[in-house]
């Protein structure tokens, strides 16, 4: 189990999670929302949106949180905004996923999603996604910073993949929040801040160096001011 580095954040992080599937042969859970506090001076929010949940709750990190609380804590984080320019006083972290459903492994979500449908209905698939995207409209509203960072999933269906994507950058494109994608270095060392699909990278897909300021307009065209 990977823990919190303890002299990184305050207190338990706050965790809205659930149970959609509990059965003899079937354990799912979801998160809506994942909230830290770090341990540093400050008083602004930035939310990340990634794919999906790995293992951090409340009392449990992972690789990829972790890896995202000593970037934020222990850097002067640097924007790459037709210039370079600091961002200072972020103090909450927040967590937001394209998809909702908890698993360490994305290539396995659509056999979740397969699981839910068997075991309880769509109706209630449509459910679970459609609360998600209220959570994240309501903590982007209060975002003072936002990175989308979703990656491109494999073995997952791509129209429901596009679809949860379209929404929330039709909420930021509607927004006028600052948006960002980071700056990553790959496992080759090459540098780059879109994947080759032109998604916003995941985090745990190399170094992350730096954010990237990016528009977003109403083709869903995610473009970086550089």
């Amino acid at each position: 189990m990977s823990r919190y580095i303890a002299d990184y954040i305050l207190g338990e992080p706050h965790c809205e999670k659930e149970t959609i599937v509990n059965t003899k042969q079937n354990f799912i859970e979801k998160r809506d929302f994942l909230n830290i506090e770090l341990n540093k001076q400050g008083y602004k929010t930035i939310t990340i949106v990634m794919m999906n949940p790995s293992k951090a709750d409340s009392r449990q990190s992972d690789n990829t949180i972790n890896k995202l609380i000593e970037f934020f804590i222990s850097h002067s984080i640097h924007s790459v905004d037709n210039g370079l320019k600091t961002i200072k006083d972020i103090k909450y972290l927040q967590i937001l996923n394209l998809l909702p459903i908890y698993n360490p492994n994305s290539r396995a979500i659509y056999s979740d999603i397969n699981t839910i449908i068997a075991e309880i209905g769509t109706e209630k698939l449509f459910s679970v996604l459609e609360s998600n995207q209220k959570k994240i409209k309501e903590v982007l509203q209060d975002s003072h910073y936002i990175v989308i960072a979703w990656g491109m999933p494999e073995n997952f269906s791509l129209p429901l993949y596009f679809e949860q994507a379209a929404m929330v950058l039709r909420t930021l494109e509607a927004s006028g929040k600052n948006v960002y994608v980071f700056k990553m270095k790959s496992l080759k060392g090459s540098e780059y801040y879109l994947t080759k699909h032109l998604n916003p990278p995941h985090p745990s897909k190399g170094i992350i160096l730096s954010l990237v300021r990016v528009d977003v307009n109403s083709h869903y065209r995610i473009i970086p001011r550089l």
